[in-house]
């Protein structure tokens, strides 16, 4: 076992000054649409990093002291490279784990990452219900498909050592699913990630990643309601079950859905930064596009007066989000508790995972005839 990644860990949560967790978009390519999106709409053209650049880059974030990187995109199982991707920064210890809206997620493309090296992926799922789920990615055939690689990718991962994770992202039209949904990452060995809706502030506005489907938004009416739901997550994260948000997070998101306000430590820029397709490196996604420095020069940028100052000023004129990418390495790092629950929620993980009842799974969600993968 590599104790590099450990290490590096421990002096930043120590120190407080190294990127410990970098988000990198390989790709700003999809293959759906999704309405809580907009990536998929912006810079389809960027001349992404080759496999080459992207070792380059694994071995600057593993001396800059990152511990996790992030796959994303757009979706990251767009590019046929993905598997020396994963394999790059395996080898130079800074743990990948790959962010996938889950219908590209193949058994075949899954089966190509585990062997490079992947044990950690999140995976979207956003409704149980399958024209609810395919009106939100906007493209038809997509709620089989991700059930079925679901399922795969639940038989391919380590049975030790691995955390797969359920994405949902929380709006107007699965707020009352989301125990439901919860109830599915017992059946597939998954935890489960509850991720508040982003909508631009302006209704007609634009925003780099904000959703601009204000539908999407919930309601103060059911406020009630959603405090609720969230009551009954938090006994049952208290109790061990299989949810990967921090007690702080979830106790914060109700306050966040309503008023687009979240309270947590943001060290971006410090403690985490943001990649871009291209290889630029910005305190997070707000601040993609708008500045930033080429890999190839972070190592001596960062951490400089010049560096610190650019990053506050930036820091300070940002509207605020409550992405977990971000707000739960803030809690991390900076919240004993939430360390705690991080730790027992991974030896959690060494315990294994249940085999997933493929027929019985497919069944009860009224899912016929052979899979789709």
């Amino acid at each position: 076992m590599a104790i590099a990644p450990y290490l590096r860990f421990a002096r930043s949560l120590v120190l407080r000054d190294r990127p410990s967790y970098v988000h990198y978009a390989v790709t700003s390519k999809c293959n759906l649409k999704c309405r809580f999106c907009v990536i998929w709409k912006r810079d389809q053209d960027a001349i992404e990093l080759t496999t080459g650049e992207v070792r380059e880059l694994a071995g600057t974030l593993a001396r800059l002291g990152a511990v996790q990187v992030s796959l994303g995109g757009g979706e990251p199982a767009t590019r046929k490279d993905l598997p020396e991707i994963v394999e790059a920064f395996a080898r130079h210890a800074v743990r990948p784990r790959v962010l996938t809206n889950g219908v590209a997620m193949t058994p075949a493309v899954a089966r190509r990452l585990v062997d490079a090296g992947m044990r950690d992926v999140s995976m979207s799922l956003d409704s149980l219900d399958p024209a609810k789920q395919e009106e939100l990615d906007a493209v038809p055939g997509t709620f089989a498909r991700r059930i079925d690689n679901l399922i795969a990718v639940s038989r391919l991962l380590p049975r030790r050592g691995s955390t797969p994770i359920l994405n949902t992202v929380v709006t107007s039209q699965n707020y009352d699913e989301l125990l439901d949904i919860l109830e599915l990452t017992y059946d597939i060995g998954f935890y489960v990630s509850f991720i508040p809706i982003h909508t631009a502030a302006d209704p007609n506005g634009a925003h780099r990643f904000y959703s601009e489907a204000s539908d999407l938004k919930l309601a103060d009416k059911r406020r009630d309601d959603l405090r609720a739901i969230y009551n009954k997550l938090l006994d049952i994260k208290r109790k061990g079950g299989p949810i990967i948000n921090s007690t702080a997070f979830l106790e914060r998101s109700v306050g966040y859905l309503m008023t687009g306000k979240g309270e947590w430590p943001c060290k971006a820029g410090t403690q985490f930064l943001s990649i871009s397709p291209t290889g630029m490196i910005s305190p997070c996604h707000a601040q993609e596009g708008d500045w930033g420095f080429d890999f190839r020069e972070i190592e001596h940028h960062f951490g400089t007066a010049e560096y610190k100052a650019q990053v506050a000023q930036k820091i300070a004129s940002c509207e605020g989000c409550f992405r977990p990418c971000w707000a739960e390495v803030g809690f991390l790092m900076n919240d004993p508790f939430a360390l705690v629950e991080m730790v027992r929620t991974q030896v959690g993980s060494l315990r294994g995972r249940p085999r997933v009842d493929a027929a019985a799974l497919r069944s009860r969600l009224g899912l016929t005839g052979g899979t789709t993968a």
